[in-house]
């Protein structure tokens, strides 16, 4: 991670262990392919009991001015759907126990480009005894232990010495994954030289089980700065303490963000940001886990990623990484590979401009090993975000599904999910009312109009002139709809983050104007949801006041906005 990310940076990674295994402008640096790939997720909507929506997300295709969208039910032919400019769209009140497949195609006027079929999907019935993930509050994804060696489950916490840096790692043990006690302190400073004078960040621990150990690789600096870049490696027999082996440069080369990928064939392979974080080199280990064995290949040069996490799914491997961007929100991307030492694909975009307010982080199934549902755990490091009063770090839980080496994740307000069972239901508040509507702006580029800003796609965006504020941003839904939840993907500057000020307002009749929310007191950088209650309106109005700098007093910013999407339970 960048200098500054130190012991909160560990002790999100040690809750990710204790939780997880226990429980210039800001540019996309993604170009569109020449192919598409499209994939469905099902949803509920909120306070309803069928899984019966589909969220059907593309990769956008270079050149193309148009996408039509088809639905084919029970293997019947694909009817047209719909035509539109964006590349995610939802498709409502499926028929449980039917099965639905999506087509897309791409087209540059008249002229087809490519099409695409998506993977199956079935509705169901919401199933019960689920859990719910809450993505507006602070919420923690739990998951079983996967460090348990024959009926026992080990866990590991880290302490810090009173004057800073790495003090003891304290083991504990649990029979039923639930009540954790035995602590034990199983590596300390006094261990090793290495270890007097250190902190751990990137912390993996796994079990090697042909030679019975745990086996343990963490980012590795001296206590006080960033200078030294190492890896460090340990091991223990379960149950017995550490042995800190040597902290070291991997062939030599700086690393500082990792993690470790443990492939079907048990090898395992260190994944590590190089060069000042501009580098991604992947090395496999030895056949122990406990040394870099070689460099396979250097699959990102100069593209500054950060939190490297590769998951393989349907025998293709993802690497999900975010951009280099201190705390704050940043542009998250992935690509993908058919074999791990062959060629990676071009970084491609996921989500929006800002992993919706986080980092992109953990990628995992929602039951190990087995389990067909991914989800990825982005974080919020607010506490190191300026102007914002909240100084803690959160968790921000979005579904990822794929298709033939692409991936797609989308937010939503809570996430309902079951382990044992491999259940992941995301929940959506209403239907979206927002999408392809007639928009209007204060102002507006040539280029950019206002109906960039609700065309469902999350990389376009509607940009005012100039840097005149308070400015507004305004759609049309046809008709007066009952509104229950407002989606914003803000604008930011790399280096120059800043949140907005702003009210959502609404209106009957273009003309008379209510305040149906104040959001003159947000915080969040990159992305807010906003609910709604008692609201009855045919337009909606972004009216933003300012936008305040993490890095200057003045905002230089101009108004302009990624997408708005609007939910309710009117007519979509």
């Amino acid at each position: 991670m960048i200098k500054g990310k130190s012991w909160m940076a560990i002790v999100i990674a040690l809750m990710l262990l204790t939780v997880h295994l226990t429980s210039s402008a800001q540019t996309v640096h993604a170009a569109a392919g020449e192919e598409t790939k499209i994939a469905a997720t099902l949803f509920v909507l909120k306070n309803e009991s069928e899984v019966s929506n589909a969220k059907i997300h593309w990769a956008p295709v270079q050149g193309a001015t148009a996408y039509e969208l088809y639905r084919s039910e029970n293997n019947a032919p694909y009817t047209l759907l719909q035509t539109l400019t964006g590349t995610t769209t939802d498709d409502y009140e499926l028929n449980i126990g039917n099965t639905y497949k999506y087509q897309v195609k791409a087209y540059a006027g008249t002229s087809l480009l490519t099409s695409a079929v998506s993977p199956e999907c079935t509705p169901y019935s919401l199933p019960e005894d689920l859990t719910t993930f809450d993505n507006t509050t602070q919420s923690t994804l739990k998951l079983p232990n996967e460090l348990k060696v024959g009926d026992t489950y080990y866990r590991f916490n880290f302490v810090q010495k009173p004057t800073g840096g790495f003090g003891e790692m304290i083991q504990q043990t649990s029979t039923d994954d639930i009540t954790y006690g035995d602590d034990k302190v199983v590596l300390s400073y006094t261990d090793h030289p290495d270890l007097a004078n250190s902190k751990f960040e990137g912390i993996n621990i796994l079990y090697h089980a042909p030679t019975n150990k745990f086996v343990f690789w963490a980012h590795y600096e001296n206590s006080t700065d960033y200078t030294l870049a190492r890896v460090s490696v340990a091991s223990a027999t379960p149950g017995e303490d550490f042995t800190f082996h040597k902290s070291f440069r991997p062939e030599g080369n700086q690393s500082r963000d990792i993690s470790i990928f443990k492939d079907d064939d048990d090898s395992a392979y260190l994944i590590s940001t190089a060069n000042n974080n501009s580098d991604t080199i992947l090395y496999k280990l030895t056949s122990d886990w406990l040394d870099v064995d070689h460099q396979v290949s250097v699959i990102y040069q100069n593209q500054h990623r950060e939190l490297p996490k590769m998951i393989k799914k349907d025998d293709i491997y993802y690497l999900f990484s975010s951009q280099a961007a201190g705390w704050y929100p940043s542009i998250p991307l992935y690509s993908s590979a058919t074999t791990i030492d062959g060629d990676w694909s071009e970084l491609r975009t996921i989500g929006n401009t800002s992993t919706f307010s986080a980092q992109s982080g953990s990628v995992m199934r929602v039951k190990p090993d087995t389990g067909n549902n991914v989800v990825m755990v982005a974080y919020r490091w607010m506490f190191g975000w300026a102007g914002t009063q909240n100084g803690t770090t959160e968790e921000r839980l979005l579904p990822v599904w794929f298709s033939d080496g692409y991936a797609f994740y989308d937010y939503f307000d809570q996430v309902l999910y079951h382990t044992s069972d491999d259940v992941v239901v995301p929940v959506q508040n209403g239907k979206l009312l927002s999408q392809g509507k007639p928009a209007t702006a204060q102002t507006a580029t040539g280029t950019n109009p206002a109906s960039y800003a609700n065309d469902g796609n999350y990389q376009t965006e509607w940009v005012g002139t100039g840097s005149s504020w308070p400015h507004w941003w305004k759609v049309d839904l046809g008709s007066v709809q009952q509104l229950n939840n407002v989606q914003i993907s803000w604008w930011m500057q790399k280096g120059s983050e800043g949140f907005y000020k702003y009210k959502i307002e609404t209106s009957t009749d273009n003309v008379n104007w209510t305040v149906a929310l104040d959001r003159t007191n947000n915080t969040s950088y990159g992305f807010t949801s906003d609910n709604l209650s008692n609201t009855a309106a045919r337009y909606v109005r972004i009216n933003m006041q300012n936008a305040a700098l993490h890095n200057n007093p003045n905002n230089w910013y101009t108004p302009r906005l990624w997408e708005v999407k609007v939910f309710g339970s009117g007519t979509n």
